[in-house]
């Protein structure tokens, strides 16, 4: 089974074209029909090609299924990637853009209904819901205890473990949005409500990180 998903380097702008459409077939149809019951006919009905063409550019259904799901995850990352700023800021502000990218990626209706799919089908392809994980959440939370790790030299912040402090921001900054999307569905979640969640959860995690002053320096402002 094929588990690169990124299109070959040698597949000319044609081969290309075809990748597109059946990543685009694929997001349509497991998500409407679920990934069990789309067949490989299916696929090549909505997108054009051949089973041919499937095998070449994916291996199979499931190859075609992890691709769809790597590109979910890329696309929350680059949101991410985008909050990121670009030079130095408060740790606030940073926190506050990083998560709010992560927060508007998670909560888009197609990734919601993607990761619907993929909790309803893991018990079947437990090696494709291992390859989301790895090529998504792992590598968000990477990101963020990378982020924690630079903003802590030298702003008075306290990051023992930046990995389980990264995924305890994240789970703070998501609440019971993602899953209510999950479960209940058609329910926008706003860009207020967004903001709002970022704001208080930043707040929230920076007092619990900074480093208590030492008592010199307590006794100084006791008596000042």
């Amino acid at each position: 089974m094929r588990r690169d998903s990124e299109p070959d380097r040698q597949v000319g702008p044609r081969g290309q074209a075809r990748r597109r459409a059946l990543l685009d077939a694929a997001a349509r149809l497991f998500v409407t029909k679920g990934y069990d019951n789309t067949t490989l006919s299916d696929l090549v009905e909505a997108a054009g090609g051949s089973r041919a063409t499937i095998y070449e550019l994916f291996g199979d259904k499931a190859g075609l299924f992890r691709a769809m799901m790597e590109e979910t995850n890329g696309r929350i990352l680059d949101l991410l990637v985008a909050g990121r700023p670009a030079a130095p800021v408060p740790p606030e502000e940073a926190l506050v853009r990083f998560a709010t990218g992560f927060l508007t990626g998670i909560l888009n209706d197609d990734v919601r209904a993607v990761v619907r799919v993929l909790v309803s089908e893991s018990g079947r392809i437990p090696d494709v819901a291992e390859a989301f994980w790895e090529s998504g959440p792992s590598v968000m939370v990477a990101r963020v205890a990378d982020c924690l790790r630079k903003l802590a030299e030298g702003n008075g912040l306290r990051v023992e473990d930046p990995e389980d402090a990264a995924q305890i921001f994240l789970g703070m900054v998501v609440g019971e949005f993602f899953m209510k999307g999950l479960i209940l569905p058609g329910r926008p979640v706003t860009e207020d409500e967004i903001d709002r969640r970022v704001r208080y959860a930043v707040r929230l995690f920076l007092d619990g990180i900074r480093a208590a002053p030492a008592a010199g320096d307590a006794a100084v402002s006791g008596r000042s």
